[in-house]
């Protein structure tokens, strides 16, 4: 073999190395935590609203940061007052935008159910980054509250969050007064 083809075979496997570490990296960057845990390391959990999100630059003109007002319906954990602005990573100002990896995102008009942590430097963060941020969905017919992403489903016995699939192939939504009941429990504990 010529040292010229062994040396291009030598950098195409360094090359697919890297690229595998750096997926494996990539999709490394946010622990998974149990709802217990999500509890547990969270200063307030409320249920509520999203009435505003305004984008900004930080200080140094380097990094863009979403501050995203929450009317809170109800806690289930601590309280925040009525409304909680949560400093979420990333956002769009002008034509920039800038994307954080596992960030939240938030909708205005979206009900949510959130886990937040306040940060040393008094702002509040998100729980889990997008584990600690559940969509409340309304059933049409029934009017039933349930919730989509973060953690997808829990077995309200054992407090475990898995991914569950039905024979379909959908998404099971947990019940939003279930899923309560449970965290009231983890909070009860402390």
């Amino acid at each position: 073999m010529r040292k010229g083809t062994l040396l291009k075979r030598t950098f195409l496997v360094f090359a697919i190395a890297m690229i595998i570490v750096g997926l494996a990296e990539a999709n490394a960057q946010v622990k998974k935590m149990s709802i217990q845990e999500l509890t547990d390391e969270s200063t307030a959990i409320l249920v509520g609203k999203c009435t505003g999100k305004q984008s900004a630059w930080n200080d140094k003109h380097n990094q863009i940061y979403t501050l995203v007002t929450i009317q809170a319906g109800q806690y289930v954990k601590g309280n925040l007052g009525a409304e909680a602005v949560i400093t979420v990573p990333g956002g769009q100002v002008g034509d920039i935008l800038y994307e954080v990896s596992d960030m939240p995102v938030f909708e205005e008009g979206e009900e949510s159910l959130v886990f937040i942590w306040k940060h040393p430097s008094g702002k509040l963060l998100v729980t889990g980054a997008h584990h600690g941020k559940l969509r409340i969905v309304k059933d049409k017919k029934s009017g039933a509250s349930s919730l989509q992403g973060g953690v997808l489903e829990f077995n309200p016995d054992a407090g475990k969050a898995i991914i569950p699939q039905s024979p379909s192939g959908d998404r099971q939504r947990i019940q939003l007064d279930d899923f309560i009941r449970t965290v009231k429990n983890y909070v009860k504990d402390k």
